[in-house]
């Protein structure tokens, strides 16, 4: 069973091999993924945080044996943690500007897919963030606005591959 320390003892920043051998099973990881897994940019640096936390914990405990004799995680291990980490910024930061979008809220007749040319976020009455979108379908080589004041709620966003159709 483990405590928590004292305040009298200090922390220790990172040492310049501990950064360096962490920077380098962080790429190796990276590099058995498939370039088309294009996690982006932001996705990347928190992963290489976390990876960075986890990786001075391993080595101060004595745990990171198995890595040093290059032995690389499998490439379903850490897909799966960055996906996982994708979705929640992505469910966080609800669908962005020009993203595609699934609408299936209150109006019926209007369900269906439509860009997101719109957003407002404002603070509620209770201090909570609202968001609202405006959605657009693309005609003619312009944005013509469908919905105005939607929900995030009564919108999903729409994998990649969908964007590209």
């Amino acid at each position: 069973m483990t405590r928590i320390e004292s305040s009298a003892r200090r922390a220790v920043p990172a040492s310049e091999s501990e950064r360096e051998q962490m920077e380098t099973a962080f790429r190796a990881e990276l590099k058995q993924l498939a370039e088309e897994a294009g996690f982006p940019y932001c996705v990347r640096q928190v992963a290489r945080a976390l990876f960075e936390v986890g990786w001075i914990a391993g080595v101060r405990s004595g745990h990171t044996g198995v890595a040093l004799t290059d032995v690389p995680l499998p490439p379903h291990t850490f897909r799966t943690a960055l996906s996982r980490l994708a979705a929640a910024m992505n469910a966080e930061d609800g669908p962005g500007l020009g993203q595609l979008v699934s609408y299936h809220g209150s109006q019926e007749r209007a369900h269906g897919r439509y860009w997101v040319t719109r957003v407002d976020r404002q603070l509620g009455f209770k201090g909570r963030e609202s968001v609202l979108y405006r959605l657009s379908e693309y005609r003619d080589g312009e944005f013509v606005t469908a919905l105005s004041g939607v929900h995030s709620w009564s919108v999903t966003a729409l994998p990649q591959h969908w964007q590209r159709a």
